[in-house]
């Protein structure tokens, strides 16, 4: 059978060698993606505790209270906690001051899986003193692999 040179289009051969690269393409960027996703997730919450403490810095400054704030005066951050707590689908953060105001504790923990994360197993502590000393805290174990998802402020030596 003679082919008509008029005929043009791809050869199956051809489409699948196609269908085969962007296959090879695909495996390759999708975990890239679906890394940097978890990643971002997971930088949620030091961004979070940031602004927080950047809030309790700024109220104690205009305000000239030093050390801990109390409830009342924590009411007054320019930081809505609920509406944080509310946005957030990947952490459930809390903040609260000891009985003694000596030091008071910002929490967020993991409200979903992220990566190598678990739901309610990690997290971050942000915990400030009367004294002003501010430690933060990673919440649970780290795998090796985890450890790229941890801020390095937050990572243990």
């Amino acid at each position: 059978m003679v082919r008509n040179k008029k005929m043009s289009g791809f050869t199956l051969i051809e489409l699948m060698v196609v269908i085969v690269i962007i296959g090879v393409l695909a495996s390759l960027a999708i975990p890239r993606f679906t890394e940097a996703s978890n990643k971002a997730k997971v930088a949620e919450a030091p961004r979070i505790i940031a602004s927080y403490e950047s809030a309790q810095l700024a109220y104690v400054a205009e305000n000239g209270k030093v050390g801990i704030l109390t409830d009342d005066d924590a009411n007054q951050l320019i930081f809505d906690l609920k509406a944080v707590q509310d946005d957030s689908k990947w952490f459930l953060y809390e903040g609260e001051t000891n009985a003694d105001t000596t030091s008071a504790v910002f929490s967020a923990t993991a409200a979903a899986n992220m990566g190598p994360f678990e739901k309610d197993t990690h997290g971050m502590n942000t915990t400030v003193t009367d004294a002003g000393v501010t430690t933060r805290d990673w919440i649970g174990t780290v795998s090796a692999k985890g450890k790229s998802y941890v801020p390095n402020f937050m990572k243990n030596p």
